[in-house]
């Protein structure tokens, strides 16, 4: 029959086996005979060329080929589903499950708002959130990985092909600020320009990030030198080095929002930088009543954040 004769189904199979100490509590697992999980396991040992189990001590044991295909296996398995689901909502079903890709500061305030309001609408959606880049966070968009995503604006490493898979809008735009130590000189303007933070050490965010990036626009501009001692994946980590003492990060306000963190004050940073925080959708999907529901929930929070965000620095 050859590899072909392999489906989704035998590694829907072998992953439960994978994680059942006998055949017998496999089948119980998945509600069949020990006979036809024997059968799958078989299939998929004759056609791969694989040795996937042994019996150790009575004991059902992956070898280290099984291990190594676990990944392939669940990939596929996750691929089932979603296109179980999406055939569901095509033909006008509830789904119970939404799955939400994010980068970026609307993680802390935005992001938890949005799922807090669309659950008061819809209790029974289960809301699985992950995190990634802006580059994965595309990709698992258009891989139909996530139903949704929220984050930063494209960037230039993205390729294009993707970015045209996706329709892309902005949900909120939002000014850079500046967060410091409490007690900090500078804390009592109101306003920080790039001359006076000449000679400050900073927190700075990844080289290769779009807020970095206009950053060191406006230090060039401003023929300021800026003294980075630290670099830190994100805005949330920034605002914790800043809380350490470590130096100053200039941040999107939404990481902020609703309140600024204990032991760091926020102040409004000229010149003025807007920074966009962006939904992708995947072109290739036409949007559930579910989905609809959670971006009119997103637009809404989106709207509330903005109002506390422009407090921030009073």
């Amino acid at each position: 029959m050859g590899i072909e004769a392999i489906g989704t189904r035998h590694f829907e199979i072998f992953l439960t086996m994978v994680m059942s100490r006998s055949l017998g509590e496999a089948a119980d697992r998945l509600g069949l005979t020990v006979a036809a999980v024997s059968k799958s396991l078989k299939v998929l040992e004759r056609e791969t060329g694989l040795e996937l189990f042994r019996h150790t001590g009575g004991r059902l044991t992956a070898t280290a080929a099984a291990e190594s295909l676990v990944p392939y296996a669940q990939s596929a398995v996750d691929h089932l589903v979603r296109a179980r689901r999406a055939a569901e909502a095509l033909r006008g079903g509830e789904t119970d499950r939404l799955a939400i890709g994010v980068s970026g500061p609307a993680i802390t305030g935005l992001v938890p708002a949005a799922i807090a309001r669309f659950r008061r609408e819809r209790p029974r959606v289960r809301v699985d959130l992950s995190v990634a880049s802006t580059i994965g966070l595309v990709g698992r968009v258009v891989a139909g990985e996530v139903d949704l995503g929220i984050g930063t604006p494209p960037v230039v490493d993205i390729d294009a092909r993707e970015i045209e898979l996706c329709e892309v809008r902005d949900l909120c735009v939002t000014q850079l600020c500046a967060v410091l130590p409490e007690g900090h000189r500078l804390a009592a303007r109101s306003v920080l320009r790039p001359p006076d933070l000449a000679g400050e050490p900073l927190v700075g965010l990844p080289e290769s990030s779009a807020t970095t990036r206009l950053v060191a626009a406006q230090f060039h501009q401003a023929r300021v030198s800026p003294e980075v001692v630290a670099r830190v994946e994100n805005a949330i980590g920034a605002c914790a080095l800043v809380r350490a003492g470590i130096g100053i990060a200039l941040v999107n306000p939404l990481v902020l929002a609703p309140t600024v963190p204990s032991g760091v004050v926020a102040r409004m940073f000229r010149p003025r930088l807007d920074l966009r925080t962006c939904l992708y959708v995947s072109r290739a999907r036409r949007p559930t009543p579910v989905i609809a529901d959670f971006v009119a929930a997103l637009e809404a929070a989106a709207a509330e954040a903005v109002e506390a965000v422009a407090a921030l620095g009073s």
